[in-house]
């Protein structure tokens, strides 16, 4: 009997102490808490916190009332995480973007597949976005997109060969660099004409993450060393989403921002590059969204935002697994 209540009152223990982390994890810059790794990892906290509530659920003990509580004080961030499906379809004819990291069509042979460069080019064409933007985009190693008329590209650094790229079935112009200092990441910006009124379309990549094996919270070796370099990162991170937001904040059109942030929607870059402005992926996704193929639990870390008066009707994370990352879509309208 002992040993029951024992391993009940640590259970009880174990998942307060995870329900704690989670609530930091999700609010803790509104308490004036910065935890960057903890919040990498947000995730999974959320999921092993559901499977504890499961648990005292089919056992109909008390300490479910704790998973409840904890998801009441987090609404709104677990919007962030996941999304029930809309019934309603979109039927209307708007502009549809998307957005996607190719990972230098496999330039260092990643995938165990040859045709890589051409599976994405036939991939595209068979969705048929009006316009794409690409992250670590190579120049080298594109394919011909023979649906799309116009093509901008900027490296990232100066005479590189992989940068951002944007492709279109519509005229873009005033194309310029993005370009992060100290970075080998960057990004740009082109504009459009949209139903009779200049769109600004913007496309970043910011600081990367670089997680390797070794890189742990766990391992008394190299936990110290994976904090200080999340920390750095995204100190960084939060630098470049500072210097875009002044950038954008010069012009008055309506914008449409592709991001691959390489960072979830609980960390502080994310709080700042979505205020003021819409995640599609909330007004219309469905599911975890995931977007980077990580184990173990869901990383969305590719984002399309846009300014509140455009209206998105549709959003779709394409399962195709030619990249390290998914491709993201949106359908957009313009009142």
């Amino acid at each position: 009997m002992k040993k029951k209540t024992f391993f009940f009152k640590l259970t009880v223990f174990v998942n307060m102490l995870l329900l704690l982390l989670q609530v930091l994890a999700m609010d803790g810059l509104y308490l004036g808490i910065e935890i960057s790794a903890l919040k990498l990892v947000t995730p999974l906290l959320c999921l092993v916190n559901f499977i504890f509530f499961i648990y005292w659920f089919l056992r109909l003990k008390w300490p479910l009332l704790l998973f409840l509580v904890s998801f009441a004080l987090s609404f709104d961030q677990w919007q962030l995480l996941y999304q029930f499906k809309s019934r309603g379809i979109s039927t209307s004819k708007g502009l549809v973007v998307m957005s996607y990291n190719v990972r230098s069509f496999n330039r260092f042979l990643w995938l165990d597949q040859k045709d890589v460069p051409q599976a994405i080019s036939r991939y595209i064409e068979t969705t048929n976005p009006d316009i794409v933007c690409f992250q670590e985009y190579a120049e080298d190693l594109a394919p011909l997109f023979k649906k799309y008329p116009y093509k901008i590209f900027k490296p990232y650094l100066p005479d590189g060969k992989i940068g951002s790229c944007v492709i279109s079935k519509q005229p873009l112009f005033n194309a310029k660099p993005i370009i992060f200092e100290a970075s080998s990441n960057g990004g740009m910006q082109a504009d459009l004409v949209w139903q009779r009124d200049t769109i600004r379309l913007y496309n970043l990549h910011f600081e990367s993450l670089r997680i390797n094996a070794t890189d742990t919270l766990f391992s008394s070796e190299y936990s110290k060393q994976f904090r200080s370099k999340i920390k750095r990162v995204f100190d960084i991170q939060k630098e470049q989403v500072s210097q875009f937001n002044k950038l954008s904040s010069l012009t008055d059109f309506p914008q449409v921002i592709c991001a691959d942030l390489n960072n979830n929607a609980f960390s502080e870059s994310y709080k700042n590059l979505s205020k003021n402005r819409l995640d599609t992926f909330k007004e219309k996704g469905s599911g975890f969204g995931a977007t980077y193929d990580f184990s173990f639990f869901p990383l969305r870390i590719d984002y399309i935002f846009t300014s509140t008066n455009i209206k998105v009707t549709d959003y779709q994370t394409h399962d195709v697994s030619l990249s390290d990352h998914k491709p993201i879509s949106v359908k957009l309208e313009w009142p």
